[in-house]
């Protein structure tokens, strides 16, 4: 499979492109003689009767002896939640995932399948998302995990990884918020070399536009509160992995860990894929005009977008995403370098929302220091990168001229 090949994994059983199997996620294949709905019912039941004691007996196992999905306990898995794991495992070239009810569930149920534990070390990156450096820092040390957080994105970090010898790798395939690109490639290579398992969240980059397990990745996660559900209306994230045994005990951390998906949200969110395709499309092309005109804006000082040939790892970029989609995230920082103007910027929109999320239909404009990463000091912000007049944009898909109209008035105000 080439690097930009839009078909599915070769893993699949299929010669479909992409785009059909995101528009017939969750279909609904239970024939019914009263008629077969097209669309996967929404199943809200906690408990499932089957035939005979001896069927109850097999369907905890998860499957039947057919080998179709059985279900016992909503903890355990509903339906809804079966669709959504088995379409994005599919396209993403897993061979199996979990969907957790948020993105932190998500990533608490990835690293403890990972053996993030007593005695374990994990390499991480230092521009990680705040709550997960956050979750690392408090949930994780205090048991006795080792944590060495440096930046993924320099060549320096592969000599780095062979003098730690950690038995963890965690990225993020674009950082939030200075979307600094991550080289999958060379990261899982280093992985495979020491012997480490390695995670990707690649919430910014779904599969329409990046797949990291095709990069050696052995674990991929979303938030998929974000694109994958892509209106604002669900929350939940999602865990695929590469191999049979992450998966098993995947699976058995969700479950203890209670972190399901209810079936309302995995519904919304099989909802969201159907149009997944189309509406990265039109993120990214939206976002690649966004940041030419931000770049042009008198009251701009920088702009963040790996699509922009000045952008330090553009050519990594390049290599690895679909041609012309470089994802809907960008961040740009205005010229007046403090707190007080950001609030002028964002008090003054009118299209645009101030809200703290990102991958929705609308346009979304989000201030780091106060949102993803308010827990960490001024200090380490620094270290980040993040300046005072960082601001974060998600691009919708809005028609173009109006979100340049908006953005365009509230900067010169």
């Amino acid at each position: 499979m080439t690097q930009h090949d839009a078909s599915l994994p070769e893993s699949s059983t299929t010669s479909q492109q992409i785009e059909t199997t995101l528009v017939h996620s969750g279909r609904n294949r239970r024939p019914s003689s009263g008629g077969t709905p097209t669309v996967l019912p929404i199943y809200a039941s906690t408990t499932y009767l089957h035939e005979s004691v001896e069927a109850l007996d097999q369907a905890f196992s998860g499957k039947t002896p057919e080998g179709a999905a059985a279900f016992v306990y909503a903890r355990q898995s509903n339906p809804n939640a079966y669709g959504l794991e088995e379409t994005v495992a599919l396209v993403e070239g897993g061979v199996g995932a979990v969907a957790c009810g948020s993105g932190m569930a998500a990533i608490h149920v990835a690293l403890m399948a990972a053996g993030l534990t007593t005695g374990a070390k994990i390499v991480a990156s230092k521009d990680l998302y705040g709550p997960t450096i956050s979750m690392l820092q408090k949930l994780f040390l205090p048991i006795g995990a080792e944590l060495v957080l440096t930046d993924l994105t320099s060549p320096a970090a592969i000599e780095l990884i062979r003098t730690e010898q950690p038995d963890i790798i965690y990225a993020e395939t674009l950082s939030n918020p200075l979307v600094k690109v991550t080289d999958l490639d060379a990261l899982s290579a280093v992985a495979h070399e020491v012997g480490a398992i390695s995670i990707v969240d690649s919430t910014f980059t779904p599969p329409y536009i990046l797949r990291p397990l095709e990069h050696g990745f052995d674990l991929v996660l979303h938030s998929a509160t974000k694109y994958i559900g892509g209106h604002g209306d669900a929350t939940g994230g999602i865990v695929v992995s590469k191999h049979n045994a992450l998966l098993d005990q995947l699976r058995s951390y969700h479950m203890m860990l209670g972190a399901m998906l209810s079936p309302f949200d995995a519904n919304l969110m099989l909802r969201g894929l159907r149009t997944l395709a189309l509406r990265m499309e039109r993120h990214c092309s939206n976002a690649m005009a966004v940041a030419h005109f931000l770049q042009q804006h008198p009251a701009v000082a920088r702009v963040h977008y790996p699509g922009l040939p000045d952008h330090p790892q553009h050519a990594i970029a390049s290599r690895m995403m679909r041609d012309g989609c470089f994802g809907g995230l960008l961040s740009f920082e205005v010229k007046e370098q403090s707190r007080e103007a950001v609030f002028r910027f964002m008090n003054h929109l009118q299209l645009c929302l101030p809200v703290t999320s990102l991958g929705d239909v609308f346009t979304l404009v989000s201030y780091p220091a106060v949102a993803s990463h308010r827990t960490q000091t001024k200090a380490e912000l620094q270290a980040m990168g993040i300046t005072e007049g960082c601001v974060r944009l998600s691009v919708g898909i809005e028609h173009i001229d109006d979100i340049i109209q908006d953005l365009d008035q509230a900067l010169l105000a």
